[in-house]
């Protein structure tokens, strides 16, 4: 049915201008013909009905019986060849049924969506060539995408092909929404079809253990076929065990025994072998346990000497400690969850993996473990910890706070790209001019904000690839570094001129050239670097291999910095960083020092005096960071904050024989580097608590239980949860309490992989109970489970959507009968019609036009043409008008010629026509003329007398219609 649609419905209230426009014509007084005034009415009635309509943005809505029909086939792993075989069929039978003008189109889904066909008139599917990720099925995202493809002037409907095991997303919200769009969702359930399979369905494990005991673990295994097999037992990722196995067809358990070995977390891991099966992907198991027992720390040092010294206090302390070096340290949450904290002494963010620089926010921040930095040559902003994902968890800033007393620093770094930097470094994988652009990038990590920095590449010419500027982002100095490759010659003097030039022209207050090439090239620029040395501008050299130029140690001398001489390129980055950092002189602080006391705590009430230092990192400490002890100018030298659930310490003195040689010999030093662990540890736990996880289906229920020292249930606590994904991202954990002393919360678990809990538990009065943390392994995607087909699923989507179940492929264009209409904007035909009729209204009441006007020759044709009938009466009156005329003529001229003679004109008699002459049509007899009248001719002119003859005949028909109205 046709019918009307506004874009601005509001604005049809102007159509009440309608009425009042008709009010105000039809009271006020009629100056018009009847005609004119009714068809002026009329067309202004029109003008406002069609500008009001077009201000509301009217629109004619056609109805569309077109059908539109997308197929969502499932091709997720779940899905054997011989089911998307008969999706396939059923889409081709339905294509092939398709209505001239209906359109189709289709979906390919599994983890995620993809199209395969766009809405048209397709023909049939030969193969699917889209390829989504199979491992699991999100039935949401299909219809979704389906919901989406849908062109706007068309009937929709979707069609479901799946076996309904939905592992990802939640379908029924979509089918909620296509409800609400009116879309039906026609289900086509095809059922699984499996072959010889054995599951590992669940492994089972103790959620807390005490150190020396053993583990119980129990393996849940389902099969559908009787067989056997081999089971193999890891622990940490450590073979420790295998058995054989018989499989009794259905559900049976196997019980293993493992130690529980040191305190932390325990990783349980099984991995069954079965005869015959026919999906692998599913024989696998995992469990956590937390062995409890005294902390441990983890020590990473990329120089075993500098953390000796730490861990023997730590030892002496009564601390559980490993000491690993960065390439050798657990990178992944799992793994560092075994620690209770982890220290950093005086290892350059270099050689920490960047695995483990993402891991360890996280590690802290969600799982409430501890982090510590101790301070060194290579610590803090001098090991390039500037803008890293270490940076913000400090509780100091590694940039100063007041620039006025820190000098900025201008930094020209000269690149040799030469031909011989393109020879191979590190087996091979990189040159020496990746490693000299990975110097570069080293080199901005000791710049801060206030620093210019520029970098500038020789051959035999030479180029600025980055303009000495304020520190830009590390994005900006990527992309510089990518820009330039291997060159041609060396020729050192362009790139130094260069920088010297740039550098003259800057107010920084120190200025620095860096220089790196590893090739002899004549020494032209000695000039150059007495005039640099003159304006303040300094110079550094890097010489890279034994055939580089040894005058460049003259050139480093001459200029006023420092000379390098390296034999393995790999020292090149860390070289530039150390010589930004000894150029700024802000990040190394070397003068004796006597430390402050600040905030007071009881690690240092119980130390009594303490020992000088000799130097120190420079930072400044967070406004929200507890600083513990300071320099007598207010820097930070031991600080603390909490970050997220955990705690993290900055010690910015270092812990061996440069700054700190006095403390090391202190026969306190046990006991400062045991507070040092307590300020990184949580508190310890006054009652008990116990978390356990258990996985079920696509989420995981975590289960804690509070008790105190007593074993009686702790109730109404506070509790803060956290769960970390397998890609380190955290998210709230919502408890509710069950039971007394039981609380319970539910975890997503979408994928494949290890997830952490942690939660903090807090009294009514705000003090902490105590923190618990467990683990949850997903060993394979719920694709592969036993339980994989979901018709109530299926039946539940076509319900909300009023779709059909299983209809036949004939029908899948049937008409849903949805009111879809074809949209056709008017609102400019309206306009031009309101245009068009103006005119005409204006026409109307105004244009007064005659028929001679418009077409004279009209009136000459009438005028011409003789009447048809002579009525006697109209002869007879003609006749009267004729001698009245006369007689009136005859009159006038001795009428004017007595007024002009001033003499009064004689009385004439006035001839009394008889009234039966009258009534008889008879003329009377004209007066009796005088003898003057007689003989003055009549000079009447014919154009009067035609004239005058008119008006009479005009005043006589006058004169019967009032007779007649009587």
């Amino acid at each position: 049915m046709i019918r009307l649609s506004f874009i601005t419905p509001l604005a049809l209230i102007l159509l009440t201008l309608l009425p009042a426009l008709w009010a105000f014509t039809l009271l006020t007084p009629r100056r018009l013909a009847p005609w004119r005034f009714w068809s002026s009415l009329a067309l202004r009635s029109v003008i406002l009905a069609a500008l009001v309509l077009a201000i509301a943005g009217a629109q004619i809505v056609l109805p569309v019986r077109e059908v539109t029909t997308v197929f969502l086939i499932d091709v997720s792993d779940s899905m054997t060849p011989a089911q998307r075989e008969r999706a396939l069929q059923y889409v081709n039978d339905a294509l092939a049924a398709m209505p001239a003008g209906d359109r189709a189109a289709v979906v390919v889904f599994g983890e995620n969506a993809l199209v395969e066909r766009a809405p048209g008139p397709i023909g049939a599917l030969g193969r699917l060539s889209s390829t989504p990720m199979t491992t699991r099925t999100n039935l949401q995202e299909a219809v979704q995408l389906g919901l989406a493809l849908f062109p706007a002037e068309t009937q929709k409907r979707l069609v479901l092909i799946s076996d309904g095991g939905e592992n990802a997303g939640r379908v029924a919200d979509a089918a909620q929404l296509a409800s609400i769009r009116k879309v039906p969702i026609d289900v086509v359930y095809l059922p699984g079809e499996r072959g010889p399979d054995v599951i590992v369905a669940g492994l089972s494990a103790p959620a807390v253990v005490r150190e020396g005991q053993d583990i119980i673990v129990q393996a849940n295994i389902s099969s559908n076929y009787a067989t056997g097999g081999r089971l193999q037992t890891f622990v940490d990722g450590q073979l420790i065990g295998e058995q054989e196995l018989s499989i009794p067809e259905g559900s049976s358990t196997v019980d293993i025994r493992v130690p529980s070995g040191e305190t932390g977390f325990r990783r349980l891991e099984v991995r069954l072998d079965a005869d015959g099966d026919t999906e692998p992907q599913n024989n696998r198991g995992a469990a956590f346990t937390e062995v409890q027992g005294p902390p441990r720390l983890l020590l990473i040092a990329s120089d075993e000497s500098r953390a000796a010294n730490l861990r023997n206090a730590l030892l002496a302390a009564g601390v559980r400690v490993d000491l690993l070096p960065p390439s050798q340290a657990p990178a992944t949450l799992a793994q560092l969850g075994a620690y209770a904290g982890v220290m950093i002494v005086d290892t350059p963010a270099r050689e920490m993996p960047r695995t483990l620089l993402e891991a360890l926010p996280a590690y802290v921040r969600e799982l409430g473990r501890g982090l510590a930095m101790v301070g060194g040559v290579d610590s803090f902003g001098a090991g390039g910890y500037r803008r890293t994902p270490l940076e913000p968890m400090l509780p100091v800033l590694l940039d100063p706070l007041d620039t006025k007393q820190q000098p900025d620093l201008a930094l020209v770094m000269v690149i040799d790209r030469s031909g011989s930097m393109a020879e191979p470094v590190a087996g091979g994988r990189r040159n020496k001019l990746d490693l000299a652009k990975e110097a570069v990038y080293q080199a901005s990590l000791g710049l801060t904000p206030i620093d210019q920095v520029g970098l500038v590449v020789f051959d035999d010419t030479a180029n600025w690839v980055l303009q000495l500027q304020p520190l830009p982002s590390m994005v900006e100095i990527e992309r510089a570094l990518g820009s330039f490759g291997i060159g041609g010659g060396t020729n050192i003097r362009p790139g130094i001129e260069q920088a010297a030039l740039a550098l003259a022209s800057t107010d920084a207050k120190i200025k620095h050239v860096l220089l790196l090439t590893d090739g002899i090239a004549e020494s032209n620029y000695s000039d150059l670097i007495a005039q640099m040395r003159a304006s303040g501008i300094t110079i550094s050299t890097v010489a890279v291999g034994l055939d580089a130029n040894p005058n460049l140690v003259d050139v480093a001398n001459a200029g006023g910095g420092r000379s390098y001489r390296v034999t393995s390129i790999d020292e090149v980055p860390r070289i530039f960083l150390q010589e930004t950092i000894i150029a700024a002189g802000r990040d190394i602080i070397e003068q004796p020092i006597e430390p402050q006391l600040g905030l007071s705590s009881p690690i240092i009430r119980s130390l009594g005096g303490l020992p000088p230092l000799y130097g120190y990192n420079g930072t400044e400490v967070r406004e929200a960071a507890r600083t513990l002890l300071l320099t007598p100018d207010g820097k930070p030298l031991l600080a603390q904050w909490q970050y997220g659930l955990g705690r993290v310490v900055a010690w910015t003195s270092d812990t061996q024989g440069r700054w700190a040689r006095d403390w090391i010999a202190w026969d306190r030093f046990p006991q400062f580097a045991g507070g040092l662990a307590d300020l990184l540890l949580p508190p310890r736990e006054s009652g008990l608590l116990e978390l356990r996880a258990t996985a079920a289906g696509p989420r995981a229920f975590l289960e804690l239980i509070a008790q105190d020292e007593q074993g009686r249930p702790l109730n109404n606590l506070a509790i803060a949860g956290r769960a970390v994904d397998p890609q380190n991202q955290g998210a709230t954990v919502q408890f509710q309490q069950i039971g007394p002393g039981r609380y319970r919360a539910a975890v997503d678990t979408p994928s494949p992989g290890v997830y952490l809990a942690q939660v903090a538990a807090s009294d009514a009065e705000g003090r902490q109970i105590g923190v618990a943390v467990t683990g949850i392994v997903v060993s394979y995607s719920l694709e592969y489970s036993a339980q994989r087909e979901n018709l109530p699923l299926l039946t539940e989507v076509a319900s909300i959507s009023r779709g059909r179940i299983n209809p036949s492929p004939e029908t899948a264009f049937a008409s849903p009968n949805q009111e879809v209409g074809s949209v056709r904007e008017i609102g400019f035909p309206l306009l031009w019609l309101a245009l068009i009729l103006w005119p005409l209204d204006i026409a109307a009441r105004r244009v007064m036009l005659r028929l001679e006007d418009v077409a004279p020759w009209l009136e000459r044709l009438r005028r011409r043409r003789p009447s048809v009938v002579a009525a006697p009466e109209a002869s007879a009156t003609m006749t009267r008008l004729g001698t009245a005329k006369r007689r009136a003529t005859a009159a006038r001229p001795s009428s004017i010629s007595v007024e002009r003679s001033g003499i009064d004109a004689p009385t004439v008699p006035q001839t009394v026509v008889p009234t039966d002459q009258a009534s008889q049509g008879r003329a009377p007899a004209p007066p009796p003329q005088t003898t003057e009248q007689r003989a003055r001719p009549t000079a009447t002119r014919p154009e009067a007398a035609e004239e005058q003859f008119a008006r009479l005949l005009a005043a006589k028909q006058r004169a019967r219609r009032k007779s007649e109205d009587r």
